[in-house]
């Protein structure tokens, strides 16, 4: 039996544990299926291009992007990280591919991400940290988005041994020394002769993608890309239009 478009066990579940925009952390209507107020789907920061290089280096081919790391969507993977919803993962992929996909509506089926990538590979993040947290949320995020690309997740075969600052409190200059030496291939054999598809939350300056792209080429991998959901505008374009 279902109330309106929602089956009556899950209305009433939410009758009790509301749903909560996973941006502003707004209460929702119990019978709607969105996961965003229409007040912050206004807000969302949309890019006009969803392709990049790495400005810190050339380990990784290409790199995709969904939004600008404003806004929504900075407060969404806020909560994620550091408030206990590992859910909002799996919202952010729903709403990043399709942007995606639309990237790639031109380009021949074989070159496509679904076809153009082995294996997904999420960014480590130290013991530490993932025991504080609960989680890591780019593993998160590489589950989500490797369902939809039909191919493998390998998550423990990339594995940071050092516990350093959070890349977030460092200088630009800093920030590439702060990784130098962090990241380690487990188990070279799982990624030797692999399309590498590397998944993070967010790039700033592009360094951990580097080191972590560096890493996996010198273990065997054919070539590396990396998918990210956010990124930040000023770090991509002087004049601002990304």
């Amino acid at each position: 039996m279902e109330y309106g478009k929602i089956p009556l066990i899950e209305y009433f579940l939410r009758l009790f544990f509301p749903p909560r925009c996973i941006c502003c952390d707004c209460v929702l209507c119990v019978n709607t299926r969105k996961s965003v107020c229409d007040d912050c789907q206004k807000d969302i920061p949309h890019i006009n291009r969803h392709r990049f290089d790495n400005p810190a280096g050339n380990s990784i081919s290409n790199i995709y992007c969904a939004f600008d790391y404003e806004k929504g969507v900075r407060k969404a993977i806020h909560h994620l990280k550091f408030n206990d919803r590992p859910g909002n993962a799996k919202i952010l992929v729903d709403m990043s591919y399709p942007l995606i996909e639309e990237y790639f509506a031109g380009v021949p089926a074989q070159l496509r991400l679904a076809n153009s990538c082995d294996i997904a590979v999420p960014v480590p993040i130290h013991n530490k940290r993932k025991r504080e947290r609960g989680y890591n949320q780019s593993e998160l995020i590489a589950r989500s988005l490797a369902k939809k690309l039909n191919i493998p997740v390998i998550s423990r075969v990339l594995v940071k041994i050092k516990n350093t600052p959070p890349q977030s409190s460092l200088a630009k200059d800093e920030r590439y020394k702060n990784l130098e030496g962090v990241f380690y291939v487990k188990r070279p054999h799982l990624i030797e002769g692999k399309r590498v598809l590397l998944i993070d939350d967010v790039i700033t300056t592009g360094s951990t993608l580097e080191q972590c792209g560096k890493v996996l080429l010198e273990s065997g991998a054919v070539c590396v890309d990396a998918f990210v959901i956010a990124v930040r505008r000023k770090l991509w374009s002087a004049d601002g239009e990304i």
